[in-house]
């Protein structure tokens, strides 16, 4: 490792040894080498992103949130984050602790409710104890309305729990989001181990 958001990855492919170093932060830098030859590098902002070489095919690269770099994939196969690094770690607590690391992301997804939540009930408290000037409002004239008929719509009966569940679809959705996001995270390591051990 060089430097706290650089990241490096390997993978001998086809006897091609592809060595791939990532930079995080606002801008990505992602370099990709095979054999010690620069074969495509990129430079972009985006989290989830190609490199194409005509003789050694696609490399997708995956950033993190916060601009640290995640993962690189060849041809359907992860490259072996450097030992120690961050990805490398994220990898083992995956494989280590799966119902754990589900669980921690699952709050991240009730965090992303919970915390707007507070703050707008903090900001609205600040708001109301702020002493407020007596202005004058204009009189502004009233705009007519039509009159428009009534239409009937059929009673639909819902369930209970679908009424909830429809109710506070915004604070369910990012939870069930975060849950399903880490199951599949989990799943996806366990192929990407088995294919490691196939080739080995």
């Amino acid at each position: 490792m060089t430097g706290d958001r650089t990241q490096v990855w390997r993978l001998t492919v086809g006897g091609v040894e592809h060595r791939v170093v990532g930079r995080g932060g606002v801008r990505h830098l992602v370099q990709w080498y095979a054999d010690g030859a620069l074969v495509a590098q990129k430079g972009t902002a985006e989290g989830r992103f190609r490199l194409r070489s005509e003789e050694h095919g696609t490399l997708e690269v995956r950033y993190g949130g916060l601009g640290r770099p995640r993962r690189a994939t060849l041809g359907g196969l992860d490259l072996v984050p450097e030992p120690g690094s961050p990805a490398a770690e994220l990898e083992n607590r995956v494989r280590a602790r799966p119902h754990l690391y589900a669980v921690v992301q699952t709050a991240g997804g009730v965090a992303r409710v919970v915390v707007p939540i507070l703050l707008t009930l903090v900001t609205v408290r600040l708001a109301l104890s702020l002493p407020l000037p007596d202005l004058p409002l204009p009189d502004l004239p009233r705009i007519p309305t039509p009159d428009l008929p009534a239409v009937p719509l059929p009673a639909v009966t819902l369930p209970a729990w679908l009424r909830w569940v429809l109710e506070n679809a915004h604070y369910v959705v990012p939870v069930v989001v975060a849950f399903v996001l880490a199951q599949a995270e989990i799943r996806r390591r366990r192929r990407q181990d088995a294919l490691r051990d196939r080739r080995s």
